[in-house]
C-alpha cells in the first residue's frame, strides 16, 4: 500500500470512528426521523396545495400531506447531517492542526472528511426514504432518495464550512438550524404562499426539493434543477479548502508560517543514551521570567512538543512557551 493511500485510509478510519461516537446524531437518526414522519402522517391535512414544478413549468396541485413528507424529510436529513459534520469538524480542529504541524498532508485529511460526509449522507438519506416509504409510495423512489442524498451532502458541506469558520459550537448549531428552517420554509407552499418566486432557485435545497416533487408526483426527472446542487458543493468546497488551510497553518512566534525549509534547518539531536536527563527551560511570565526543570529526555521532549504545538496553533497570546532544552 502506498504512503498516500495509508494516510487516506488512516484519516478516514478516524473520521468514521468520530462519527460513530456522536451519540446525539445517532439518536436523532433513530428516533427523530420516524417520530417526525409519523407526526406528519397523523396531523397534516391532505388538502391540495399548488407547487410550481420548474422542470415542466406547470403548477401542480399536490396532496398537502405528501408534500410535507418531502419537505419534512429534507428538513430532517439536512439538520442531522449538517449538525453531524459541523460537530465532527469543529471538535477535530485542534487535532487537525497538530497533524498538519507534524507533517500530515492536508489533502488526505480533507478527502477523509468528504468520504465520511458521503457515507453519512447515504445512511441518513436511505433511512429517511425508508421511513417515508412506510406511509407513502412516491412515483419514483430512486429519485426521492437522490433528492434526500443531495440535500444531505449539501448541508454536510455547509456544516464543514461552519465547523472551520466559527469559533463556538453553539453558534454553529444555531446557524445550521436557522439556515435549514429558512430554506425549507421558503420553498414549501405549506409555509410560504409565495414559494413559486424565482429567487428560490438560489437556495441550497432548491434542486433537492424539485427532485422530491418530481419523484412524488410525476414521471419526469428535473435534471436542470438538480444541476444547481453541484454549484453549492463547489462553493462549499472552495470556502472549506481556504478556511481549512488557514486554520491548520502553523506559525512561528514571529508570525511567519513554518515552512519545509525551516523544518529541514532544525538541528536533529544525537540519539540519547538510556536514562539520559535534560534541563528544560520555559518562559512563564515575561522576557526575564523563566523556569528550568530537570527531567528525563523523553519527558522533556514531550513537554517541549506540547508547548510548541499549543503556541503554534492558537495560543499566541499566552506567556508560557519553550526556550531551550539542554542535556544535563
Amino acid at each position: 500500500m502506498s504512503i498516500g493511500r495509508r494516510f487516506y485510509r488512516t484519516a478516514t478510519g478516524f473520521e468514521l470512528i468520530e462519527h460513530a461516537r456522536n451519540r446525539l446524531a445517532i439518536v436523532l437518526v433513530a428516533v427523530f426521523v420516524p417520530v417526525w414522519i409519523t407526526l406528519i402522517d397523523l396531523m397534516m391535512s391532505e388538502s391540495p396545495l399548488p407547487f410550481r414544478y420548474r422542470d415542466t413549468g406547470e403548477e401542480l396541485h399536490v396532496n398537502g400531506q405528501h408534500l410535507t413528507f418531502i419537505s419534512g424529510g429534507l428538513n430532517a436529513v439536512t439538520l442531522i447531517v449538517g449538525f453531524l459534520m459541523f460537530s465532527v469538524t469543529y471538535r477535530s480542529g485542534p487535532f487537525d492542526r497538530r497533524l498538519v504541524a507534524a507533517g500530515y498532508p492536508r489533502p488526505h485529511l480533507l478527502a477523509a472528511k468528504v468520504t465520511a460526509l458521503t457515507a453519512s449522507s447515504v445512511v441518513v438519506a436511505a433511512y429517511t426514504t425508508a421511513m417515508v416509504w412506510v406511509f407513502w409510495h412516491p412515483e419514483q423512489l430512486w429519485l426521492f432518495a437522490l433528492g434526500m442524498f443531495t440535500a444531505a451532502v449539501t448541508y454536510g458541506g455547509i456544516g464543514i464550512v461552519l465547523g472551520v469558520l466559527l469559533r463556538g459550537e453553539l453558534e454553529g448549531m444555531f446557524a445550521i438550524i436557522m439556515i435549514s428552517l429558512i430554506d425549507v420554509g421558503l420553498e414549501s407552499p405549506v409555509v410560504n404562499a409565495g414559494s413559486d418566486n424565482d429567487l428560490v432557485r438560489f437556495l441550497p435545497m432548491y434542486g433537492s426539493m424539485q427532485a422530491g416533487v418530481g419523484a412524488g408526483f410525476t414521471r419526469s426527472v428535473p435534471w436542470e434543477q438538480l444541476a444547481a446542487v453541484p454549484v453549492w458543493w463547489a462553493a462549499c468546497a472552495v470556502v472549506g479548502l481556504i478556511a481549512f488551510h488557514v486554520r491548520t497553518r502553523v506559525y512561528t512566534r514571529s508570525g511567519r508560517p513554518v515552512t519545509a525549509a525551516m523544518v529541514a534547518a532544525t538541528p536533529i539531536p544525537r540519539p540519547a543514551a538510556p536514562g539520559e536527563a535534560v534541563h528544560v527551560t520555559v518562559r512563564v511570565c515575561g522576557p526575564t521570567c523563566v523556569a528550568t526543570d530537570h527531567m528525563p529526555l523523553y519527558q522533556g521532549l514531550a513537554v517541549l512538543a506540547a508547548l510548541s504545538a499549543e503556541q503554534a496553533a492558537d495560543r499566541a497570546d499566552q506567556n508560557v512557551y519553550p526556550l531551550s532544552i539542554k542535556r544535563g
